[in-house]
């Protein structure tokens, strides 16, 4: 096969966790909304979804389309590494994306958690990779009357004796009202880096954008009517351990916002429409994403040399490059492979793009 320099469209890839929803997800596709235990979509993985109920190997792994068959991308990644991801990329992460984005759709309030940052990854999983993550926020709905939230960075009424108590009993009473609680909307845009501990809250639909690991910490017992144990709600560690990832430092909702809610930025306008920077890499240096809404036709700036992950969440498209066209329509997502050269996109949507790590990315002299 030769070396792959044309865009590739992603399978869906539906993962199977214990919390429900989903529906979100069918609606942004135009299907019959169904909440189930399949309430997320994993998009450019090449991590397998650390299911807390059996599943077949490789459930969480993208499968790509590409000249009529169906592969798997971690398979396309290891054979044609340098075309897709990039010398630099590839010499840094190896045969890997780096990042990993997903669809996620939640009904009910996800378990309080924290995953890990870089240098508690390196120290307690042996992994490069902690967990930053980023939501953009596509559509809200109310459940039984509530509106959408997320919890998020812990506030001044963090008592850590309690919490930590709370958590090794694996029950929490106290513990939600001491993190911050935000009502959401669509556009919002929050950056939840590793250690700060946060809750996704019932009825919101997002891309989600994070660092490529399942690593997560989930101290209570009941988790949706399953019973944890304690190996699994402390991520294999000494629970001790593993609650010394929590970040114990009680902030302001005026500092939660300016450490988590990047202000927009627009990167260029034309007349057929405007590319938004949402999360920079010049500050959060684990990945980027824009923003590309047209009306018409938008060729693509690809002068800053990377591979991009794309994610249509409104409209239709085609996207085109040399001989490809892939059809692309709200809920399809795509990769852009480092190589290619040219790329034009043709029609009426709105499109997150997500590109890797900043070390990696250089511009064309």
């Amino acid at each position: 096969m030769d070396q792959i320099t044309k865009p590739l469209k992603f399978k869906p890839n539906r993962v199977k966790r214990l919390y429900r929803g989903g529906s979100g997800i069918d609606r942004l596709r135009g299907a019959a909304p169904v909440d189930s235990n399949y309430p997320e979509d994993w998009i450019a993985s090449c991590v397998e979804g650390n299911t807390r109920e059996f599943v077949a190997p490789g459930h969480g792994l993208s499968v790509c389309e590409l000249d009529g068959q169906e592969l798997p991308f971690p398979r396309l990644l290891r054979e044609h590494a340098a075309a897709m991801l990039g010398p630099e990329h590839l010499e840094r992460f190896g045969a890997a994306p780096g990042v990993l984005a997903k669809l996620l759709d939640s009904a009910v309030l996800l378990p309080l958690q924290v995953h890990p940052d870089s240098a508690s990854a390196r120290r307690h999983f042996h992994s490069e990779h902690g967990k930053t993550e980023a939501w953009i926020i596509l559509a809200t709905r109310e459940i039984n009357g509530e509106k959408p939230y997320l919890l998020l960075g812990f506030n001044e009424r963090l008592d850590t004796e309690r919490f930590r108590r709370e958590s090794l009993d694996g029950e929490f009473h106290a513990a939600l009202g001491m993190l911050h609680k935000f009502e959401v909307a669509p556009g919002d845009v929050f950056v939840v880096q590793g250690r700060m501990p946060h809750a996704i809250g019932p009825g919101i639909t997002m891309v989600e954008v994070m660092e490529p690991t399942d690593y997560v910490i989930i101290p209570e017992r009941n988790c949706f009517g399953k019973e944890l144990t304690l190996e699994k709600r402390f991520a294999g560690l000494a629970p001790e351990d593993a609650l010394d990832i929590f970040d114990f430092t009680p902030s302001s909702r005026e500092e939660v916002v300016r450490r988590c809610r990047p202000e927009p930025e627009l990167i260029e306008r034309r007349a057929s429409g405007t590319s938004r920077r949402l999360i920079s890499r010049s500050r959060f240096k684990f990945f980027e994403a824009q923003e590309l809404c047209f009306d018409g036709v938008w060729e693509l700036d690809l002068s800053e040399k990377s591979f991009r992950i794309g994610v249509v969440v409104e409209g239709e498209a085609l996207l085109k490059s040399g001989a490809t066209a892939l059809p692309l329509c709200a809920g399809d997502s795509f990769f852009i492979p480092y190589a290619t050269t040219a790329c034009r996109l043709v029609g009426q949507a709105r499109i997150i793009l997500v590109l890797p790590p900043t070390c990696q990315i250089q511009r064309n002299k």
